[in-house]
């Protein structure tokens, strides 16, 4: 078996899309860390959260809006792979793809 990457997307906490977080990464930025706390054990963790403009590019479709944030994460970052590798998205390709 081979394997070939045709195109890249991301959602990230330094945002979405291969160029701007390589950019921001180059730059040496760090992400917002935000603190959570647990109601269980009164543990503390600090964690990055992804801004929600990383994910402004996700598609109006109803069944994305009701989704998970990770499953609108899948989807534009999935989109933006398409993109990247050069799939035009016409209707006779778009109803044979799917991201997994």
């Amino acid at each position: 078996m081979s394997l070939r990457i045709g195109g890249m997307g991301w959602v990230t906490p330094l945002g979405s899309g291969v160029a701007q977080v390589w950019e921001r990464l180059r730059r040496g930025e760090q992400p917002a860390i935000q603190t959570v706390s647990s109601t269980i054990d009164r543990r503390t963790f600090q964690v990055f959260g992804v801004p929600p403009e990383a994910t402004a590019a996700a598609p109006p479709h109803p069944r994305l809006r009701r989704s998970s944030a990770i499953s609108r994460y899948a989807a534009v970052a999935g989109l933006a792979a398409l993109e990247d590798a050069g799939v035009q998205l016409d209707p006779a390709t778009a109803s044979r793809t799917a991201v997994i």
